[in-house]
Order: C-alpha cells, then structure tokens, then sequence
C-alpha cells in the first residue's frame, strides 16, 4: 500500500510526524504477535497505547490538510496509522479509503470504502465511492448496487444533492455498458 519513497511534506514537523508514523507501520508485523491476545479481547491497538482523542485528532487534521493541499501519499500514512490503531472509525476508514483512492489503489480502496459502510451504513459518500471503485473493477452488479444506495441514502436531504446527482449519472452510465 505504501511506496518505497514519498517526498516529505515541506513542514519539517510534518514529516518527522510522517516519518514516525512509517516507521511504525513498517514494524507492524513484528509487534502484531506481542498484541494479537488483546486485540483477540477486542481490545484495540490504540487503546493499548493509550491514544487519546485530542492525538486522533491532531492526526486527522493534519492528515486532511494534506488531502486539500493533494499530498495524498503522505495523507495515507497518517490514516493507514490511524485505521490501524482505531478500526471502528468511519471517519477514519473513510479518510484512508480517499486518499488509496486518489493514489490509484482502487482495489484497496474499495475494500476500506466498504469497511466505511459496514461501520455507517448511512454514510453515502463512501457508498457513492464504493461504487466507482466496483465499477473500474468491471464488477457493474455491485457498482449498480452502491449507486442506488447513495440514492437512497441521499433523496430529500438537500446537503447531498450533488452526490445525489452524481449518483444519476453513474448509474445511466452503468445502463449503457
């Protein structure tokens, strides 16, 4: 999921954060046999470290300032971290599913896109998301699927009228394949 090399972030505090962050999740494999009775416990990896909301916090902006600013590479460690250390966030999933997706991981981003609706079966937008992914995958039923449920999930609420729209579109575009 993650290249060999990202140019770091212009912000020198940013990317020793970006740099930490790595460092760890390349270590992931050797510290998951020392965690795996208490993730067993459903106890979560953050949890065992004690991550704090106001931390989860602090990541997430700094990780959506990267996504506005389009540097989607090193957004994606912050939230491959924070998925890692908090898997019951939508906001999370959903946050790494984007920036897979902006990166071109299309199959991995499908896969947490569809994790984001497990955890929020209201959430349209990762439905809407879910959808494109299924649909450049060649799976057009599935597509199909997540394309009327951004419907469902969008009609009569004025906030998600472009989605809504989007959603129109995808699908009359699935109607002529």
């Amino acid at each position: 999921m993650l290249p060999d090399y990202i140019h770091p972030p212009a912000d020198p505090d940013v990317a020793r954060v970006i740099e930490q962050l790595r460092s760890g999740l390349e270590q992931l494999p050797e510290s998951w046999e020392s965690i795996s009775d208490a993730l067993n416990q459903g106890i979560t990896p953050g949890e065992l470290r004690g991550i704090t909301s106001d931390e989860y916090a602090a990541l997430y902006r700094m990780a959506h300032k990267l996504c506005d600013e389009g540097d989607f590479q090193n957004a994606l460690v912050i939230g491959l971290h924070l998925v890692f250390h908090n898997p019951r966030s939508a906001r999370y999933t959903f946050l790494t599913a984007s920036c897979l997706h902006r990166t071109g991981q299309v199959e991995q981003a499908a896969l947490m896109y569809a994790l984001t609706v497990d955890l929020d079966e209201h959430h349209a937008a990762a439905a809407y998301r879910l959808g494109e992914c299924l649909a450049a995958l060649e799976k057009l039923a599935e597509a199909r699927q997540f394309f009327e449920k951004t419907l469902d999930l969008s009609r009569g609420d004025f906030s998600r009228r472009e989605l809504l729209l989007m959603a129109e579109s995808a699908l009359e575009k699935l109607l002529l394949c």
